[in-house]
């Protein structure tokens, strides 16, 4: 019922005769349903929420934390430092209810978002619709920290494809006080110098897979054989099945929108995008042998997604399209969509500890106790 009012909100804004208002109104829209929907969820909802809330309800009744300096960085808090100061000058100076880091990472990751997709697209509503049914803002309400770094990501993306690499490094630079995992994205300036031939895409994705095999050993070579990460997945047992679909779901959206491009006939294509999206199959790759590599992904499928819906709606007849083929656009659109569709069904049927803990309840803010000790093992 929730994913179908975002289609709701899509057939209205249809309605306008002003393209300003349309636009409007899907932004507010959004806003409200996204907001409210991921603002006053309750703490058994979306696996990662009750640490932080957790985090928050600790450090507010240490009487020293709320007195230090809002600059002191603890270590033993294992968390990043930007991160830290935000979280101290919530509790000093805003509240000491910890639901405010849920309202507050809501917020940002709601207004990051509708920013995101309304300078990409005219069909906001739908685009978020795909996003939702997808997982991808799940997992971004989910990861906090993350994705306040993806927030600065957003930034910095229209620089990279600009390649104003100076102010793109500063943002990323940046983000990484919030999450360490997005440095990776350097890397992006560098890939985006090697021409776009088949064999230098087959290349890189040949590295990918070599990569693959002896990632265990490149991590205790430079001493992270105690990482967290790198003991939890050495304990791992199981065939990483949802790890695979991923990267097929990722192959299949990225070849739909090679098939698009030759199809209609495009005249160019944004190079950027072309070798980030080759950087997330990388990821794809190294994923079932590392599997807390999905986590990295985070940034990369906000990109392919958008781009998909540009080519298969009306949003890119600006790249130069000689035979539009709307028709067959809206069919491969609207098929991915069921896909997406059935694929979440039965992530919430059948696996729902993924994402729901609990069937899903807003936040009961006239209880004075909260339990955010909700793991199984714990």
């Amino acid at each position: 019922m929730y994913f179908i009012l975002f289609l709701v909100v899509h057939l209205v804004s249809k309605q306008f005769k002003h393209a300003g208002k349309a636009r409007l109104f899907q932004l507010v829209s959004c806003f409200i349903l996204l907001f409210g929907f991921f603002g006053f969820r309750d703490i058994t909802v979306l696996n990662d929420t009750p640490h932080y809330y957790g985090y928050y309800y600790q450090l507010a009744r240490v009487k020293s934390y709320s007195e230090s300096s809002i600059f002191v960085y603890k270590l033993l808090l294992n968390l990043e430092y930007g991160y830290q100061v935000m979280q101290h000058i919530l509790i000093k100076y805003v509240s000491k209810e910890p639901f405010t880091i849920i309202i507050l990472s809501s917020l940002i990751i709601t207004w990051g978002n509708i920013r995101f997709l309304s300078h990409n697209t005219r069909n906001i509503a739908l685009a978020f619709f795909m996003l939702l049914i997808s997982g991808i803002l799940f997992d971004q309400y989910c990861l906090i920290r993350q994705s306040i770094a993806l927030m600065f990501f957003y930034s910095a993306y229209p620089y990279l494809q600009q390649k104003k690499h100076k102010p793109y490094v500063s943002l990323i630079i940046i983000a990484a006080f919030f999450h360490m995992s997005v440095l990776v994205l350097l890397i992006l300036p560098l890939i985006q110098r090697i021409p776009v031939t088949k064999r230098n895409i087959a290349l890189v994705l040949g590295a990918a897979v070599i990569f693959s095999f002896i990632v265990y050993e490149t991590f205790r070579l430079i001493g992270l054989s105690e990482w967290k990460y790198f003991v939890m997945n050495m304990k791992r047992d199981t065939f990483p099945v949802a790890a695979v679909l991923d990267g097929t779901m990722m192959l299949s959206i990225i070849m739909c929108c090679f098939f698009i491009y030759k199809k209609t006939g495009m005249e160019h294509y944004d190079k950027t995008t072309l070798w980030t999206a080759v950087f997330g199959l990388c990821i794809c790759i190294i994923t079932p042998s590392f599997l807390s590599f999905f986590r990295l992904n985070i940034f990369i499928w906000p990109f392919i997604y958008i781009t998909f819906f540009k080519l298969t709606t009306g949003d890119a007849i600006e790249l130069g399209m000689q035979r539009p083929q709307m028709p067959l656009r809206r069919l491969i659109l609207i098929s991915v969509l069921a896909l997406l569709m059935l694929r979440i069904s039965i992530i919430l049927a059948f696996r729902n500890e993924w994402y729901h803990l609990i069937p899903y309840s807003f936040y009961d803010f006239s209880d004075h106790f909260h339990n955010f000790n909700i793991y199984w093992e714990k």
